[in-house]
């Protein structure tokens, strides 16, 4: 009798312990992080005002972050995500222009993602413009991303020369589709809880994915609503004016050689409504970069990048908004989340143009809080060396 009370009672622990093991499965939560620094050299030269050469540690887009999820069943899963800049982790959590850490300050979101119908999730989070065919695609164009280096996207006042359109957008739903095949789509709509002067200043953003082994391919589509303005800052950026809008169009293309290149290439159409009358204002960019792996630890990156003429403008000559950047660069990879990274990156900036470095631009001028000056026709060079670890 005893011998079956003790195999009732292993039998009742087991499934006990069974069911425990698969609670504990249901739902996870995690840490998550990436902090990355950098000793550069850099300068702004050639404008109005400039900033001589000077050593610097930079962030090399710093952040931390907290995730979960929970097993809802029959493929589906509740999913959240909070998100946090380190800004800059080499001054306390404080960067040059008054931006301080905060919480939530990166994507932070709660949604649902179901394995046949994709993923919904609402927060603040990068567009679909950004995730699906932007700087943090897996296209692997923007070559020293994450770095002073990284030609792609937008700071506090500042812009780079590609993928202008990308933002994280505030008060937003975003939609991500399971493989459809070699297709994947998404989608991404802000709304605007001020509607100022009448205005309706929401923000939809379109994008599609293809890949077929080696190959990939990229288009997206942003819409700004309600704002006017040229994106360079010369026509007053953001503006409230009901009725006038901008828009991005984006195409690009990847290949993956099994030599170990990697070939990209870009092209982006910006169109800007003025904030009063006038026609249309179309501004087009391009990149064209190139990755090869020497080894498995050690890759060799280099891309070149132009900011074409501004038609139909009304201010200087056409010309004077153009700028073009070249970057050279290299990563180590001590392990498999530990690498060494340096690079070397020049822009030349038009006389009416102020394109900057990103996650680490130079100052020229004084700057208030969330603002970055850097004088129209400025020559920025930087020349830095660094370490980063994800976690």
């Amino acid at each position: 009798m005893s011998s079956h009370i003790r195999l009732l009672a292993l039998a009742v622990l087991s499934v006990s312990a069974a069911a425990a093991h698969a609670e504990s499965n249901s739902d996870s939560v995690s840490i998550y992080g990436y902090i990355g620094v950098a000793i550069d050299s850099a300068s702004a030269t050639g404008g109005s005002s400039s900033k001589p050469r000077y050593t610097r540690l930079s962030d090399a887009n710093s952040r931390i972050g907290f995730k979960g999820f929970e097993d809802l069943g029959n493929g589906s899963k509740a999913i959240w995500q909070v998100e946090s800049s380190l800004r800059d982790v080499t001054q306390g959590g404080s960067n040059d222009w008054g931006q301080t850490a905060t919480l939530a300050s990166r994507n932070s979101f709660v949604g649902l993602d179901n394995r046949d119908w994709g993923r919904l999730i609402a927060g603040y989070n990068d567009t679909a413009y950004k995730t699906l065919v932007g700087s943090v695609s897996d296209f692997g164009i923007d070559v020293m991303g994450n770095t002073a280096a990284d030609t792609w996207g937008t700071g506090p006042g500042y812009y780079q020369i590609f993928s202008r359109g990308e933002t994280r957008l505030k008060n937003s739903v975003h939609y991500t589709s399971p493989l459809l095949g070699p297709v994947q789509l998404a989608a991404s709509w802000g709304v605007d809880e001020t509607q100022t002067n009448g205005s309706n200043k929401t923000r939809l953003d379109l994008a599609a994915k293809y890949s077929n082994g080696p190959f990939k391919l990229g288009l997206g589509w942003d819409h700004q609503n309600d704002v006017a303005g040229y994106a360079g800052g010369a026509y007053g950026s953001a503006a409230t004016a009901p009725g006038k809008s901008i828009d991005y169009y984006k195409l690009i293309a990847a290949w993956q050689f099994s030599t170990g290149t990697l070939l990209g290439a870009g092209i982006e159409q910006g169109r800007y409504d003025a904030t009063s009358g006038g026609s249309r204002m179309r501004q087009t960019a391009w990149t064209v970069a190139v990755s090869q792996s020497v080894n498995e630890r050690l890759a060799l990156k280099a891309s070149w990048n132009e900011l074409g003429a501004l038609h139909n403008t009304t201010l200087d000559q056409a010309d004077d908004f153009k700028a073009h950047q070249w970057v050279v660069g290299a990563t180590y990879a001590l392990s498999r989340k530990t690498s060494l990274f340096s690079y070397y990156s020049v822009i030349h900036n038009g006389a009416a143009q102020n394109v900057n470095l990103g996650f680490s631009p130079v100052v020229t001028g004084s700057n208030a809080s969330d603002t970055v000056v850097l004088a129209d026709g400025s020559c920025v060079r930087v020349l830095g060396i660094g370490l980063g670890t994800a976690f």
